[in-house]
């Protein structure tokens, strides 16, 4: 019982400093796309941002291992290749490449 209540809140702490570097990262292209004047599109961060958080509900909700449940597996794989096409996108508008 002391392990499973231990698994749920170091759970819901990682996925909340997950949650908190999200926050950031559409800061930082708003910052970015206020300065530079180009189109970055940080309001589209919102849709990972569900995904991954549509995740972490389902698997705190059903299992707390974060593996083996499809729906929870396909919704945080959605979340985390939307948020890294964004990542790599601003990645190279900030660079210039």
């Amino acid at each position: 019982m002391l392990m499973q209540i231990t698994k749920q809140i170091l759970a819901v702490y990682s996925w909340l400093v997950i949650g908190v570097l999200l926050f950031f990262l559409w800061h930082v292209a708003g910052f970015y796309e206020r300065a530079s004047g180009e189109q970055v599109g940080h309001r589209f961060l919102i849709l990972p941002g569900l995904l991954l958080a549509a995740g972490v509900a389902w698997y705190l909700q059903y299992d707390s291992d974060f593996v083996g449940r499809p729906v929870g597996d396909l919704l945080l794989f959605g979340g985390g290749i939307l948020l890294l096409m964004f990542s790599n996108r601003l990645h190279k508008l900030m660079t210039g490449e």
